[in-house]
This record gives structure tokens, C-alpha cells and sequence, in this order.
């Protein structure tokens, strides 16, 4: 039924049977089925599996199930980077959905870039429900590639994206591991990525994305509250790319703020930049005492 499947679409999942078929009838109308669906269940206890073993048996879509002891959303994606053998990779949320045409116009951009070692994929704005991108502020037209942290701070889009990856580039990269803590931010690996490649800009809407109740963004304190080191984390890996003082001043304070939060005693040692770290730390505790007080 499949030709060849280029891309793998990854979606993890943690008891979301009650919204997974929005996933999968998006993926059934899509104008280019080249594409495998790889379901990590992130050890679920309601009924996916039973749900995916239906949609496998319609035999509609191309899909492959592994389910894990629950470890939340970065060890879900490991175990999903551990098993991709397509040309390409992208991460699908449970929550998400792509527009119809979403796997044709990106398959159709990925082959500009296939051969281009500056390029490690594509990179699109998500769009809500009504159809603008999340945060109303589109990456300008004339920037054609660009990095994460070049549209978070020389652009101000302050969004979230859809990144169709090249498999043999993500593949060389993994989320951290850290003790007793489950969420990092997924764009952790693209920043990790974005030191040696570059994502060439698609301007089209591919991904509707919005937020539910018990979604990872709109309980984000109670993330943080959970993965302080992991935030940590994040925030000093935006600290160390930034470029300007504004947008590098501005990350300097959050990353002392979250070493306070995780009680880091290495906050000034472990630091990209001592001495502004030193000079900013005052500030950061202050942010960190009015911002996350109810933590």
C-alpha cells in the first residue's frame, strides 16, 4: 500500500486516547501518505492501545506502536530517534493536527534542502484553531533560513514551531536524562542543532495547534515546578547562544532565576558568561522570588 515512507511523524502520548483521533483523521486526509506514524505510548492506562490496535487493523495509515514505562516527553522521543529509519522526522503532538496538505508541501521543501549540509530541515510557524500563527507575528517574508534562537531573539516571534528534521542529523543528538525530573523543553535538541545548521523557512501553515486543559503549556508553572533542573537547563543553553547584550542580558537573569529555583550551587561555575552572571545576580533572584513565589 506504501510506495516508501519518507518521513516518520512521531507523536508521544500519555493518556490521550479521548484526543488522539484528531491526530489520526488528519493524518488519514493528508495528499501525501509517504509517511509512517510511530505512536510512543509513554506508558498510557486508558485505552490506547486498544484504540491504535483498531486504527492498525483499517490499515488506513502506516503505523507502528511501542509503549514504555512512563518518563514523560523528551525519553518518549529518544526511544522514537532510536527507531527512525526514514529520511525525515517530525514530531506530531497528541494535540496537534496537520492541515491536509502538510506532509506533501513539506516533503516538497525537504528535497530543495536534501543535499545542502547547511540546512538540517524545515521550519514553520504553528497556527491556532482560526488560522493565524501563534503569537500573530509571522517570521518575516525575506528571511529565507534562519536558527531558533535568530527568530526567538533577533526576529522578537516569541512562537512555537513544526520542524521537519533530516533523520541522519537529529539522529546524532538526544534529549538529557536528568534524575527524577520527566519534561525539557523539545526545543532543547533544534538549539543544540542550530550550532552547526541552520532550518530552512517555510512560510505555510502546516500544524494547528491547540492547547488543552492538561496540556504541557498551559500548566507550565506546574512543569517548572516539577523539572526545575530541566528548565535550568533550557535557560542556560539560551544564555550561552544569544547574541546582543539585550537578548543575552535578558537570558542571563532567567538562568540565574532557575538556578535559584533548582537550587543549583554551580549557577556562577557552570555559567557560558562568569562575570555577567556575577554582575546580574541580584536581578535574577529577584525575578526568580516575584515570578515563580507560588513555587
Amino acid at each position: 500500500m506504501w510506495i516508501k515512507d519518507f518521513v516518520t511523524i512521531v507523536t508521544p502520548t500519555y493518556n490521550r486516547a479521548y484526543i488522539l483521533n484528531n491526530c489520526y483523521e488528519c493524518l488519514k486526509l493528508q495528499t501525501n501518505k509517504s509517511f509512517t506514524w510511530m505512536i510512543i505510548d509513554d506508558g498510557s492506562t486508558d485505552n490506547t492501545e486498544e484504540l491504535v490496535g483498531k486504527w492498525k487493523n483499517e490499515q488506513v495509515v502506516n503505523i507502528v506502536y511501542y509503549k514504555k514505562d512512563n518518563g514523560g516527553k523528551a525519553s518518549a522521543l529518544n526511544m522514537a530517534l532510536d527507531k527512525v529509519h526514514t529520511d525525515y522526522f517530525v514530531c506530531l503532538d497528541s494535540d496537534d493536527t496537520f492541515t491536509p496538505n502538510a506532509i506533501e508541501l513539506a516533503l516538497n521543501q525537504l528535497q530543495e534542502v536534501k543535499e545542502s549540509s547547511k540546512f538540517c530541515g524545515i521550519l514553520a510557524l504553528r497556527n491556532t484553531v482560526s488560522g493565524e500563527v501563534i503569537g500573530r507575528k509571522r517570521i518575516p517574508s525575506e528571511v529565507t533560513e534562519s536558527t531558533i534562537m535568530d527568530i526567538t531573539d533577533k526576529y522578537k516571534i516569541r512562537s512555537e514551531f513544526i520542524q521537519f528534521y533530516k533523520t541522519n542529523v537529529i539522529s546524532q543528538y538526544r534529549f538529557p536524562q536528568l534524575p527524577r525530573e520527566k519534561f525539557i523543553s523539545p526545543e532543547y535538541i533544534a538549539r543544540e542543532i542550530n550550532r552547526k545548521y541552520k532550518f530552512k523557512v517555510s512560510q505555510d501553515s502546516l500544524c494547528i495547534c491547540e492547547y488543552l486543559h492538561d496540556g504541557l503549556t498551559r500548566n507550565k508553572r506546574s512543569v517548572i515546578k516539577k523539572n526545575p533542573k530541566g528548565y535550568t537547563l533550557i535557560k542556560r543553553q539560551s544564555y550561552e547562544l544569544a547574541k546582543g547584550f539585550i537578548p543575552k542580558s535578558k537570558h542571563a537573569i532567567m538562568y540565574i532565576a532557575g538556578c535559584i529555583l533548582s537550587r543549583d550551587k554551580g549557577c556562577i561555575n557552570n555559567s557560558p558568561h562568569k562575570i555577567m552572571t556575577v554582575l546580574y545576580y541580584p536581578i535574577g533572584w529577584l525575578v526568580c522570588k516575584i515570578r515563580f513565589r507560588n513555587i
